[in-house]
């Protein structure tokens, strides 16, 4: 199966994870260095509707084309951000949201929808573990995660997106696997 296909069923399984966010929690650490789950949400609420936008076709924000400067999380911003997520999924459900070029040809559209896969996994994943809670992911939805990894993961380290390789630990799942060639300890919070 294609990225494309994996998206809506990653999507489903953080549904859970988004409503069982608990208020208390928004001032929690989290696997990513210097965010609490409140800057994590408001983050992740920027960067979905943004690479929905490509996905889409649409133009980006100009003042803000990634929405990487966040989101006042309001009351409703679980049902929000569980909005944005399907909404990523769909846009990039169709098959020409992988053709061609995006964001005036500086990267392909497939790369851009590989970007939005990772991003919903990976932060995804760094929600449920600074609350307590576990994403639970098929083996194929991490194995591409791991594929993408292996394709992008020196680019994002690069550019800052992936820290360095960590270890996997003994005997690890494939969704550990791809956590780790994230840079990220799969242990964490455990």
């Amino acid at each position: 199966m294609s990225t494309r296909e994996h998206l809506h069923g990653l999507v489903a399984s953080l549904q859970p994870v988004v409503q069982g966010v608990p208020t208390a929690a928004l001032d929690a650490k989290t696997p990513c260095e210097g965010w609490d789950v409140r800057g994590l949400t408001s983050h992740l609420l920027g960067t979905t509707e943004a690479m929905r936008r490509v996905g889409a076709g649409e133009p980006l924000d100009r003042d803000d084309p990634w929405g990487t400067s966040g989101q006042e999380l309001g009351e409703a911003w679980r049902d929000q951000l569980s909005g944005r997520l399907i909404a990523v999924a769909d846009a990039w459900a169709q098959p020409e949201a992988w053709e061609g070029e995006a964001l005036d040809g500086a990267m392909s559209r497939e790369d851009v929808g590989d970007m939005a896969f990772l991003e919903v996994l990976l932060h995804g994943w760094d929600l449920a573990r600074a609350t307590g809670q576990e994403l639970e992911v098929d083996d194929d939805v991490a194995e591409q995660a791991q594929q993408l990894l292996d394709k992008h993961g020196e680019t994002g380290r690069s550019m800052g997106a992936f820290g360095a390789e960590a270890d996997a630990g003994e005997d690890p799942s494939a969704l550990d696997r791809a956590l780790a060639a994230s840079g990220r300890d799969p242990g964490w919070g455990r």
